[in-house]
């Protein structure tokens, strides 16, 4: 697995040819809690539109949020292409949510 973090904030993740992964690492969401560093799920998933699931996670040393698309870049990642995870700033509504969980 390439985890990349660049100087934004931002991070990627891709998938290295020839790379097999186990089951929990075919979800995108379980590959980047196992990879890329100091990284927590924030939030409960939730719908995008009729058609894909969202999950944001939050980053202890960016203190950013980041957000997927299950179906989306799911596929895209098995497919072997970069996923960029791009660093949101934190609303007032995030951090009540890193409150509830202990994180902040």
């Amino acid at each position: 697995m390439l985890v990349e973090r660049k100087e934004n904030g931002d991070f990627t993740i891709t998938k290295e040819p020839g790379d097999e992964l186990c089951l929990e690492e075919e979800n995108l969401a379980v590959a980047i809690l196992w990879h890329v560093p100091d990284m927590e799920p924030l939030g409960d998933q939730g719908c995008a539109g009729n058609f894909d699931m969202y999950q944001c996670f939050y980053n202890y040393y960016t203190d950013k949020k980041y957000m997927i698309l299950y179906e989306r870049d799911g596929d895209a990642f098995l497919k072997g292409e970069t996923i960029l995870l791009k660093a949101m700033d934190l609303d007032e509504d995030d951090r009540a949510d890193l409150r509830k969980e202990g994180i902040e």
